[in-house]
């Protein structure tokens, strides 16, 4: 025999059915107003953080864990029997600090394993990355390294430059930094000298760069192979180029300095953008 119908309890039922959707319905609306109010913090701190920024910044080495200076093994350098030594490099930063595209050159005798464990340890560094009017960027950098044993102890220093009076004296100075911020339409790159031989060269300029990091002069002061182009077509592309300033005793400051460029292949070396 069939069951009455309980139209109580289809009442209820239906009740029970209008309140979830209305209780549906503005929990969507709480979840929306979370979203856009996410949203909009999201805005408002980066606003913030492009506000904050500097005019110019240069990379750093920082003082994380991931620091170049932090993540170079001075024991198993020590242990390698590696002894003093010092090594020149230049490496590619990105926007968001990684560490790429490094060489080293200008090295003292007998520092082969410092060499490689310096290249090795800038793909996995962390640097703070460089700003240009107001914006984070990529630069290339350039730096030197100082392995010294005393007393049996490993000791080592990184400087951003590679200046001869400031290394001696340990002076706070970080060298102009090119930049890869693009929007230089003047500046198209730095090409390999149609007329060298296609094995590599080294070319060696010396800049001025004022407090804004525009070159005010380039002139040639060493290139190998000599007399096949790598001095002159670095000196004359490099005056239309983009530089993060020097930094001396943390403010921008002019400054002459020496910026090297090691040509690898034939065509464009580097550019902007």
């Amino acid at each position: 025999m069939a069951q009455p119908f309980d139209y109580t309890r289809g009442s209820l039922c239906l009740h029970e059915f209008r309140k979830s959707r209305f209780l549906n319905f503005f929990q969507m609306k709480r979840i929306v107003r979370l979203l856009v109010c996410s949203v909009l913090l999201m805005l408002v701190d980066q606003n913030a953080l492009a506000q904050s920024l500097p005019q110019f910044q240069p990379a750093l080495l920082g003082h994380h864990k991931k620091s170049l200076i932090n993540i170079i093994d001075t024991q198993a350098l020590l242990k390698r029997g590696q002894g003093d030594g010092f090594v020149m490099f230049g490496c590619g930063v990105s926007q968001y600090g990684d560490g790429y595209w490094s060489r080293t050159y200008r090295c003292s005798p007998n520092t082969a394993i410092l060499q490689k464990e310096v290249l090795d340890r800038i793909d996995q560094a962390q640097f703070e990355p460089a700003v240009y009017k107001g914006s984070h960027v990529g630069v290339y950098l350039m730096g030197s390294v100082v392995f010294a044993v005393r007393e049996g102890k490993p000791h080592l220093r990184i400087f951003l430059h590679q200046e001869e009076g400031d290394l001696k004296q340990g002076n706070d100075f970080v060298a102009p930094q090119f930049t890869f911020a693009p929007g230089n339409t003047k500046f198209d790159g730095i090409y390999y000298p149609p007329q060298a031989p296609g094995s590599g060269g080294v070319a060696s300029v010396k800049l001025s760069v004022d407090e804004t990091g525009k070159v005010q002069a380039a002139s040639v002061v060493y290139e190998h192979p000599p007399g096949v182009g790598f001095g002159a077509q670095t000196a004359s592309a490099i005056r239309d180029a983009w530089f993060i300033p020097g930094f001396r005793n943390g403010k921008p400051v002019s400054c002459q300095f020496i910026w090297t460029i090691i040509f690898t292949s034939t065509g464009r070396q580097m550019r902007t953008g």
